[in-house]
């Protein structure tokens, strides 16, 4: 039985109301122009829910940002957060069941504008602990592989990312929990060929994601992954998100 990882609810919610795509686009795609209407599609061919980036116990929400922006450049469609610490762990409020319309407004100016156009285009789920997030993502049938520097550990580079998976990047100093090191299905190296035996979290999941978009590319010929229903429900919540007036456009229209 295929389990659908595409996390997006069938309907576009503006301003506590439901949409049907259709009508979403129907009514905001003459406010888009052209151009950025091919910006999208472009945007969404290359998108995929397969592979979940996931952060656990990072406590720097520098680093949170960093990782969003990599991971939607990299065409990841959604990320996760699991057991947030410190100044991070207000983050979690604002993404609460993975809210559409979240945002880091905080009184932290400069962290809130490295994320800026990266988290507005991320589905993003939170979890409280590592076993709430590997019973979730199993659920969708993704494999959980653990960044970490452990004898069993194997290199990135012999994981198959054709296959579903979340992986995961853990705290700045400690790394991954005991806890998620003991549910996950593999413990994965990336290169370090230095005196340096780790990278900066934000680093270590650039890394990561751009080996898998990679391999996904060499495996299966492309690393968007979408059906023809799932690309026009992005695409409507895209759009949803990119037209200022969009609440009272709807509602005159739905009238």
């Amino acid at each position: 039985m295929s389990v659908s990882r595409f996390p997006l609810p069938a309907t576009v919610t503006v301003d506590g109301a439901a949409y049907a795509p259709e009508a979403v686009l129907e009514t905001l795609a003459p406010y888009v122009t052209e151009a950025r209407m091919a910006t999208i599609e472009r945007v969404i061919a290359a998108r995929t829910f397969s592979v979940l980036p996931v952060l656990e116990r990072v406590h720097d929400p520098g680093n949170v940002n960093a990782v969003f922006r990599s991971a939607e450049g990299l065409g990841y469609g959604a990320a996760a957060l699991v057991d947030l610490q410190g100044d991070a762990g207000a983050l979690v409020e604002q993404y609460e069941d993975g809210a559409d319309d979240a945002s880091l407004a905080s009184e932290r100016p400069i962290r809130r504008r490295q994320s800026q156009g990266a988290h507005k285009w991320l589905h993003v789920e939170t979890h409280a602990t590592a076993a709430a997030f590997a019973e979730s993502a199993r659920a969708r049938g993704y494999r959980i592989a653990v960044t970490a520097l452990r004898e069993d550990a194997v290199p990135i580079g012999d994981l198959d990312f054709s296959v579903p998976t979340a992986i995961v990047f853990g705290a700045e100093k400690d790394g991954a929990s005991g806890a998620m090191l003991d549910l996950a299905d593999e413990a994965v190296l990336l290169p370090l060929d230095g005196f340096v035996q780790s990278y900066n979290v934000s680093v270590a999941a650039a890394l990561a994601l751009y080996h898998a978009r990679q391999d996904r590319i060499a495996r299966l010929g492309a690393h968007g992954d979408l059906t023809p229903e799932e690309r026009q429900l992005l695409t409507a919540h895209y759009v949803a998100r990119g037209v200022p007036l969009a609440a009272p456009l709807l509602r005159q229209a739905a009238r």
